[in-house]
């Protein structure tokens, strides 16, 4: 019953009694006509009296890493609240660890759980929360609900939050068999700053006093406090071109998103590789990371590109934005004398197969690595080398990615 409607009930009886001097009918229509008072003031008024916010601990986390998810109510009123209730929508790829808190609402999950605060109480819930999935999850606002002690009505409030996480790919060891595989990343990256391209910006380091003062970069000194120096790479060090081709089947809207996953935990595996061995590289999708924005990031080196190439991966849409092969072509336009050019698909076609050729011929050193548990069609029109995943496993099960030839 609505809280208005038990105040003229409470009103009437109230008004009854008093015209017939009964203090049995006086007393009962008051006590009504206060419940009826106390719930339509918890539900009117009390609701927007709540502030409060909900925040994870990090922007950013790996695959399987655990962070907190901060959820923070202040009461602004001196009025005890028996029974607040939070409800928000929650991003199904994020694993909460009380999973009692999560309901099932048509497609789509909510957090919603209930507490109790004094007058003027702030409170603070933490929650483990474990990223199982790439992509970026973001929490945009929170309905809370007051009700009143007596369960006559509730009121609601909605909080906006903006907060969110980014969580990066998977990434596992990589595993070659020299004798077949003929160190696909050529030879170990020569670093050495008498041949250092200053076109080739890489970093920042401390200065050391060996340093020439043309080195020395004053906005990050002014920033830092000490002495910084730029640092660049070698004009004649190996690059990596890595390309991911998103597409899974031969129509588009036939996504196979176990498939996409598993290719992006290679390309992602590959790239961490690169920045082990203290090479230059790039990646190129033919997808987007927002709207009509290409996933793309030109060469570079370092943690800092590392994570760019990461996040831009932690992005990626399962939808083609272009064709594989145009972006084959345009990879290969930005990539230098010393680059290798490495397209990680789960399938090929005529028109891939077509400018892998074509690509070889006018010079380019390509690979390709096949991400399919099926055996690739079109190899042997091929005049790259082609190489397979040796383990059987689900993507997020892999230990480790094993490449070996096809046909091996």
């Amino acid at each position: 019953m609505r809280p208005e409607s038990v105040l003229r009930i409470g009103l009437l009886i109230t008004f009854i009694g008093i015209l017939d001097s009964n203090p049995f009918i006086i007393i009962p229509g008051g006590a009504l006509f206060l419940f009826g008072f106390v719930s339509w003031f918890y539900s009117k008024h009390l609701p927007g009296g709540i502030t409060g916010s909900f925040n994870f601990s990090k922007r950013r986390a790996f695959h399987g890493e655990k962070i907190t998810g901060i959820l923070q109510l202040k009461n602004d009123q001196p009025f005890p609240l028996p029974w607040v209730t939070c409800t928000m929508e929650w991003p199904e790829e994020l694993q909460l660890s009380e999973s009692g808190l999560l309901v099932k609402h048509e497609t789509k999950d909510f957090f919603k759980s209930s507490y109790s605060m004094h007058g003027f109480e702030i409170m603070k819930r933490n929650y483990e929360i474990t990223c199982l999935t790439r992509g970026e999850y973001k929490v945009e606002a929170i309905t809370v609900k007051v009700a009143d002690p007596f369960g006559f009505s509730e009121g609601k409030t909605a909080l906006e939050t903006k907060d969110r996480i980014l969580v990066y790919p998977r990434m596992v060891p990589l595993s070659f068999d020299d004798k077949i595989f003929n160190n696909p990343f050529g030879g170990k990256a020569l670093q050495s700053w008498l041949y250092e391209d200053p076109a080739n910006f890489r970093g920042i380091r401390d200065y050391l006093p060996s340093d020439p003062f043309s080195r020395i970069s004053w906005k990050a000194t002014a920033r830092a406090g000490t002495l910084q120096t730029k640092i660049f790479d070698a004009s004649f060090a190996t690059e990596i071109t890595v390309v991911l081709n998103i597409t899974t089947s031969k129509f588009v809207w036939e996504l196979n998103s176990e498939q996409l996953e598993r290719s992006v935990v290679v390309a992602a595996s590959i790239i961490r590789r690169c920045y082990e061995q203290g090479y230059r590289f790039s990646f190129y999708a033919n997808s987007t990371v927002g709207v009509r924005q290409a996933a793309s990031v030109g060469i570079g080196a370092g943690e800092k590109h590392l994570r760019r190439c990461l996040e831009v991966m932690a992005r990626i849409m399962p939808y083609q934005y272009r064709k594989c092969e145009y972006t084959l072509a345009y990879a290969a336009r930005k990539t230098g004398e010393n680059s290798q050019l490495i397209l990680v698909t789960s399938m090929l076609t005529p028109e891939i197969t077509r400018t892998l050729n074509e690509l070889r011929k006018s010079g380019s050193r390509v690979i390709v690595i096949y991400t399919s548990r099926e055996q690739p069609e079109e190899t042997e029109k091929l005049n790259v080398p082609v190489y397979k995943i040796a383990e059987r496993g689900e993507w997020d099960e892999l230990e480790q990615i094993t490449f070996i030839p096809v046909g091996r």
